[in-house]
């Protein structure tokens, strides 16, 4: 069968099925799936259906098959989730993610607890700053997994009273860069909590952050009845050579890598974000110095109350909620990648080959890093040094509520902040 006629027989199949003759449709997706087993509309279709009709063991059956040839599709990881969880229960879906908790604290969850996810493997230089970071900015327990540290990361993070620790040998990739863990951690732990998720490398920046937190923030969204909050990835780096860029444990990362490119993106798409619900930004610096095969997506959705319907996508790169849901502000998300160690790593994550495409823009970096043993990212006719939140307002990185932009206010009743 033909691409052609696979796209025939899908239509039809989606005539059947919306005509209430469900047993063809059954039949079509099948067909469909025999012959392109990798068709993701047919799956997500012929899954749903079998949900619907009470048949639970053979819709875990596609969804589990469908993670073969869709690792990183969040979608068919959330439902294969819902799956698992309505076949076998929550504990066997931690089982399947190899999920297992490191440390032995009692978890007490509070109403009001903001949370952090990260997924770490050998940070152990930047967790110190990273933790009193989001600590001073109001974030009140850390769910952590650690994807087999080698670099005494996960002794660290055992010992800090506030890290809620998780370890997997399970695939980077296969979980979805990590948001098949995450939804996991929050399905039994962070339902209608507001959650920020980043990587070890990221620090949120938003309108007025100097005097307010990110407990500040999510009640203004609260007022506003938002969900999400999205954000634009900044790389972040030195004036000299990527080699030359040494971070030491507990320094800020500003102190060591300031700068940032004024031009922040080299391609915008409206409404072309995975569930087509935000502009989609692609490029800055990245793209300046390696080039434009790695497809360096800057679109984030770090911040949300997360609920059951959320879908997570991986490196939250965007979000499934509706457009009235998502807050017409914007932070950025400053990323710090750019350390000497990032040398090593670069050729480590292209021989793992578990980031995205095949860790395609981590052979961009190695293959760039290798040209040019004095790389570096600044460029006087490009590069700027980080002053303010209002300065990434006036350059149009940061967006504000026009309508009311003094709303994010600090609480002190809560002291959350100092």
């Amino acid at each position: 069968m033909t691409n052609r006629n696979i796209e025939i027989q899908y239509r039809l199949a989606s005539v059947w099925q919306a005509k209430g003759n469900l047993e063809q449709a059954i039949e079509g997706y099948r067909n469909i799936l025999n012959r392109q087993p990798n068709h993701l509309a047919a799956t997500l279709k012929l899954g749903n259906l079998m949900q619907e009709q009470g048949r639970p063991d053979e819709a875990l059956t596609i969804f589990r098959q469908a993670l073969n040839h869709h690792p990183n599709e969040a979608r068919i990881h959330k439902h294969f989730v819902n799956a698992l969880i309505g076949q076998a229960g929550l504990d066997e879906a931690f089982r399947y993610y190899q999920l297992t908790r490191r440390d032995t604290k009692a978890i007490d969850m509070y109403p009001q607890d903001i949370l952090c996810c990260l997924v770490i493997r050998n940070e152990v230089h930047r967790l110190p700053y990273l933790l009193t970071y989001y600590r001073h900015k109001g974030i009140d327990k850390f769910l952590v997994v650690d994807n087999h540290s080698t670099d005494g990361s996960l002794a660290y993070l055992l010992e800090q009273p506030d890290v809620f620790v998780w370890q997997s040998d399970y695939s980077f990739n296969k979980a979805n860069f990590g948001a098949g863990w995450f939804e996991l951690l929050l399905r039994k732990y962070g339902s209608e909590h507001w959650v920020l998720i980043v990587d070890a490398d990221e620090l949120l920046y938003y309108p007025q952050c100097e005097t307010t937190s990110i407990a500040d923030l999510c009640r203004h969204l609260d007022r506003k009845n938002k969900r999400a909050f999205r954000a634009i990835l900044l790389d972040m780096y030195s004036d000299k050579p990527i080699r030359a860029t040494y971070y030491k444990p507990g320094q800020n990362f500003l102190e060591v890598c300031p700068y940032f490119d004024r031009q922040f993106y080299h391609t915008m798409c409206e409404q072309s974000s995975p569930f087509g619900n935000q502009t989609l930004y692609i490029g800055g610096v990245r793209e300046r110095v390696f080039g434009k095969a790695g497809d360096y997506y800057l679109n984030k959705a770090p911040l949300l109350k997360y609920t059951p319907d959320c879908i997570l996508i991986g490196g939250q790169h965007g979000t499934n909620l509706p457009t009235t849901d998502i807050a017409t502000e914007r932070g950025v998300l400053l990323h710090f990648k750019y350390f000497s160690s990032f040398i090593d790593y670069a050729k480590q994550e292209t021989k793992r080959k578990e980031h995205y495409g095949g860790a395609m823009q981590y052979r961009e970096y190695a293959q760039g890093l290798d040209n040019d043993e004095a790389l570096t990212l600044f460029n006087p006719d490009y590069s700027v040094k980080l002053e303010s939140s209002e300065q990434l307002v006036q350059l149009g990185i940061m967006h504000i509520d026009g309508e009311d932009n003094s709303e994010i206010s600090y609480d002190k009743t809560q002291q959350r902040y100092s």
